[in-house]
């Protein structure tokens, strides 16, 4: 699994949706990255990413559709989308790919049975994304005169089921407050 963005997630839905589509009604054609992004906006005209999203920058978005393809042994659907100067498919896929191959299983290919599967692949993508931003935010640091108050609150409902704490025990679960931890796990650092 990559880093991917929420727009690089966001429009491979679409595009995805969009290629199936495509793929259902216009068998064995192909469309140009222009044209995608057209269709995007003309189906999503209120969509933020799709508003932003511009044909140069589609590659990215179509990696997320070929690791769903390959992870499901389907044909990858990225294979209809062509430079219109070419006609041919971009050198990230050429590299891997033979477009034409690709495009006849695309047209042979019951595409019906896969749009939970990839529903459940972007909700899964959405999830880690959502998990990596997390990850990347710094817990708010907490003056210590805060951190004590925080302690004492939290300490004073409590202090019959807490029972005693040492000085040093109250020093590291101070400086645990201080560093963003909650408090009942700035104390269950030390009596844990």
């Amino acid at each position: 699994m990559t880093n991917r963005t929420l727009a690089d997630i966001a429009l491979a839905k679409i595009y995805f949706e969009l290629l199936v589509t495509f793929a259902k009604d216009h068998p064995g054609k192909t469309m140009t990255y222009g044209n995608l992004a057209a269709k995007a906006k003309a189906v999503h005209p209120d969509d933020e990413f799709i508003t932003g999203a511009i044909a140069v920058s589609m590659g990215r978005r179509l990696d997320t559709l070929r690791e769903f393809t390959k992870k499901h042994k389907v044909p990858d659907l990225s294979a209809l989308v062509v430079n219109r100067g070419t006609g041919t498919n971009g050198k990230g896929f050429t590299r891997s790919f033979d477009g034409e191959a690709v495009r006849k299983e695309i047209a042979q290919f019951d595409w019906g049975s896969v749009n939970i599967e990839f529903k459940t692949f972007i909700d899964l993508e959405v999830l880690a994304y959502e998990q990596r931003q997390v990850a990347k935010r710094k817990p708010k640091k907490i003056k210590e005169s805060e951190a004590l108050t925080i302690w004492w609150d939290y300490y004073k409902n409590r202090k019959g089921e807490i029972g005693s704490i040492s000085l040093d025990e109250k020093e590291v679960i101070i400086r645990a407050i201080m560093n963003g931890k909650e408090p009942s796990d700035a104390l269950a650092s030390v009596k844990g």
